[in-house]
């Protein structure tokens, strides 16, 4: 747009020149107007026709594209599952603690002690670890995680309810 802008005020420039060296001052005034015209007209079309900067191009099939980076995000979240400790306490554990909070429904333990008793009973001891909002390990964040397997075995449980 930059380059059409430059290009549109040295067109003007010159047929304002011109038309001053001829001596008409009135068709100077029209063929600046005119050329002006023209040149806004042009930058209109190139604003309308690139996106902005950062803007994202709506696709032309937005359900194939939405699922598309719904499998995407998912492949990353279940991708987290066999790295570190610390990356399942940053990615994992969050959403799973928010889904046993949403999936405990309006009954939801309100207190740490009920928090810890429900999702003891729910996950079992050995499960709950990895889905406790509290239990981010402070231990060895660099060893390794519980694995798919124990992600599987939590959305299970999860979907049960």
């Amino acid at each position: 747009m930059r380059r059409i802008a430059v290009i549109g005020i040295l067109f003007v420039a010159a047929l304002e020149a011109m038309a001053l060296r001829a001596g008409a001052p009135a068709a100077a005034l029209i063929a600046i107007g005119a050329s002006a015209a023209v040149v806004i007209f042009a930058m209109r079309r190139a604003v309308d026709v690139a996106p902005a900067a950062g803007e994202v191009v709506a696709p032309s099939n937005s359900q194939q594209e939405m699922l598309r980076r719904w499998r995407l995000r998912t492949e990353t979240l279940v991708s987290w599952a066999d790295g570190s400790c610390a990356d399942w306490d940053r990615h994992l554990r969050p959403l799973l603690a928010r889904e046993f909070v949403h999936v405990s429904g309006p009954h939801a333990p309100r207190g740490p002690a009920e928090i810890e008793a429900a999702g003891a009973a729910m996950f079992g001891a050995d499960l709950w670890r990895w889905v406790d909002p509290a239990g981010a390990r402070t231990g060895d964040p660099e060893g390794p995680g519980p694995g798919r397997g124990a992600l599987e075995r939590i959305l299970t449980r999860l979907e049960q309810l």
